[in-house]
């Protein structure tokens, strides 16, 4: 056995089945499960690449992940848009449509789960995972089961208050009693066994992967088997850490879009401005260039914090007739200006950088290289693909520049006169967020375009 091989670890998928151990309340999940479908799928990547069973595991929790936060966006739009008249009908009607699509989902990514790791188990000889336990099945087999029961029965209790109000929901004779009316209690009398069971199952659970932890003999073997895998496919690295830092790209560039309720972007620039820089510093190349296009980042996520903290302060202070008849207001939306004018600068400086970064990464990684060629028709061809990428990061960062430069003037327009032809600029803010998006999906396919390129480099490997 080869040394200084860690031994394989699950910790990840641990920490995500954690989130499934508590109960919804009116269909609101504190610890979401989409976000643990997504820890344990990202804890099943490096097992997935070696096993089939693991990477059927993978994509069940993917679909579960999809469609839980499918319906909290539905749940979101229910909260925020639903009248209040039918609010109420239409929660109980999400949460009894989510509740049985999603255990389908769940139950079937669970069972994939422990069924690929017995057949692991099986594979290398960990008697302790795969042995016949009690009542002719393993350790693994009955933890699977009792999971299956936990699920079921959280779903179907949590459930009950919702079925029941929504069946009582269409009477309306005064003398009869409105469930809907003690369906908080209902709730929270539901939300204590499926607690306590919770409780029980969390406990297994952490048995059950503390006994996989201390199967240690397995989990080298199973990083033996990752390790020789690897070193024959050195590009799976390149590729995922490539993927990795392209995924943090594109959800960055589109937190850049600015939504507004009561004056308030509710899709902070700062946090896309964080997300570029995770991003930046994931791509493979010399750390120089990527420390200074990440300072860059870092500057322009202060500057972006600093600028939408004054804007949503002068909207609320002042009103735009304000502007040219007090000295306060007029000084305060100088401030704005100038911050917002500064935003903008390092958002242009920042896009500049990013795109010198992913023309270094094309020229370093994108496109198949063989081994055997004759002639110069291979560096041609090689040479106009390099060349077709540098039109589209020239057509990318274009549609950045006017992204922000209307992100700008709606700052400095939406504060002008709103008299005569001026009242049309009251509606400039949906050009922002128009061309934002448009940015955004272009920066994404883009992105999606040097990838393939990344995977066509490795596909002979």
């Amino acid at each position: 056995m080869k040394k200084g091989i860690r031994p394989m670890s699950f910790s990840l998928i641990l920490i995500g089945l954690c989130f499934f151990c508590n109960p919804t309340f009116a269909a609101v999940d504190i610890l979401p499960d989409f976000v643990g479908a997504l820890l344990v799928a990202l804890g099943l990547v490096v097992p997935a690449r070696i096993s089939v069973h693991m990477a059927t595991a993978k994509r069940a929790f993917l679909r579960l992940a999809y469609a839980d936060a499918a319906k909290n966006l539905v749940l979101v739009g229910v909260f925020a848009f639903g009248g209040s008249n039918d609010q109420a009908t239409l929660l109980l009607i999400v949460a009894f449509v989510s509740a049985t699509v999603l255990l389908y989902f769940a139950v079937c990514a669970v069972r994939a789960l422990f069924d690929a790791f017995e057949f692991s188990a099986s594979s290398y000889g960990c008697d302790a995972l795969y042995a016949v336990h009690r009542k002719g099945l393993s350790y693994t087999e009955l933890f699977s089961k009792f999971t299956v029961f936990f699920l079921i029965f959280r779903e179907v209790l949590c459930l009950l208050p919702e079925f029941a109000a929504l069946l009582n929901s269409t009477y309306v004779d005064s003398d009869m009693i409105r469930i809907y009316d003690y369906i908080g209690l209902m709730r929270v009398m539901v939300c204590i066994p499926v607690a306590l069971l919770g409780a029980v199952w969390l406990v297994r659970l952490l048995r059950y992967f503390g006994r996989l932890r201390s199967e240690r003999d397995f989990r080298t073997a199973l990083a033996l088997q990752y390790a020789d895998f690897i070193q024959k496919r050195p590009g799976i690295r390149i590729k995922a850490q490539h993927a990795a830092a392209f995924f943090f790209l594109s959800v960055g560039s589109f937190f850049l879009v600015d939504f507004y309720l009561d004056f308030q972007n509710i899709i902070p620039d700062t946090i896309g401005g964080v997300l570029i820089l995770v991003g930046i510093m994931l791509l493979k190349l010399p750390l120089r260039s990527r420390l200074i296009a990440a300072t860059v980042a870092a500057l322009y996520s202060g500057v972006a914090a600093v600028s939408s903290h004054l804007s949503y302060r002068f909207s609320l202070d002042f009103s735009i007739g304000q502007v040219a008849k007090s000295e306060e207001a007029a000084s305060a939306y100088f401030t704005m200006w100038v911050t917002s004018l500064a935003e903008m600068l390092c958002f242009l400086l920042l896009l500049l950088l990013l795109m010198i970064l992913l023309r270094a990464t094309v020229r370093a990684w994108a496109g198949y290289v063989p081994e055997h060629c004759e002639g110069d028709f291979e560096t041609r061809s090689l040479k106009n693909l390099r060349d077709e990428f540098d039109s589209e990061l020239i057509k990318c960062y274009l549609f950045g520049f006017f992204s922000a430069l209307f992100s700008f003037l709606f700052d400095y327009l939406k504060e002008w006169p709103a008299h005569k032809a001026f009242r049309i600029l009251e509606f400039f803010w949906f050009a922002d967020f128009l061309m934002a998006i448009v940015f955004g999906c272009i920066l994404t396919y883009l992105l999606s375009l040097i990838q393939t390129q990344i995977k066509a480099r490795f596909q002979y490997e």
